[in-house]
């Protein structure tokens, strides 16, 4: 019998919905985890072929394939990033609150934004979107857990894992 394999709603929103099978959160973890396996030893073999300057133009072509893996692993970090969304966006809270909902969907789709950069998603989501009601629903959003702050240069807002 052939049997589909089961699926879940990772992201709704009034705009799209995206869904995956549900052994793909071990199967993108695994990848990024051999993604970065492979990008330390490209680091190392480059290293390596420019301090022995015999072959530069070896270190060049390992260079150009830590780019290439480059590309490869932003959109796996994204698929990881909507599978974490996918938790958040069943609780009772996110559910009926269309400015959560859309919060974690922007954190999910970029990855850490700042205060201005998910004002900036709400805005061309919605219309239009204020400051000081952005900045409440990430207040909340971190106190339920679901957002984590990340201090640096700026404040950076990222789904918590």
């Amino acid at each position: 019998m052939n049997r589909k394999p089961s699926s879940r709603i990772v992201s709704t929103s009034h705009s799209f919905v995206i869904v995956l099978p549900k052994a793909s959160d071990d199967k993108i973890k695994e990848l990024d985890r051999k993604l970065g396996t492979i990008m330390s030893r490209l680091e190392t073999i480059e290293r390596i072929l420019s301090d022995s300057l015999e072959h530069p133009e070896l270190a060049s072509t390992i260079s150009n394939l830590r780019a290439g893996v480059l590309l490869v692993k932003e959109p796996i970090a994204a698929l990881e990033r909507l599978s974490a969304a996918r938790k958040y966006l069943h609780q009772r809270s996110v559910e009926k609150d269309e400015l959560s909902r859309l919060i974690i969907q922007t954190l999910a789709l970029e990855g850490p934004q700042n205060t201005s950069q998910i004002e900036r998603a709400l805005r061309e989501a919605r219309g239009h979107a204020s400051r000081r009601i952005a900045r409440s629903r990430l207040r909340r959003l971190i106190d339920e857990g679901i957002v984590q702050v990340k201090k640096g240069k700026g404040t950076v807002y990222k789904l918590a894992e």
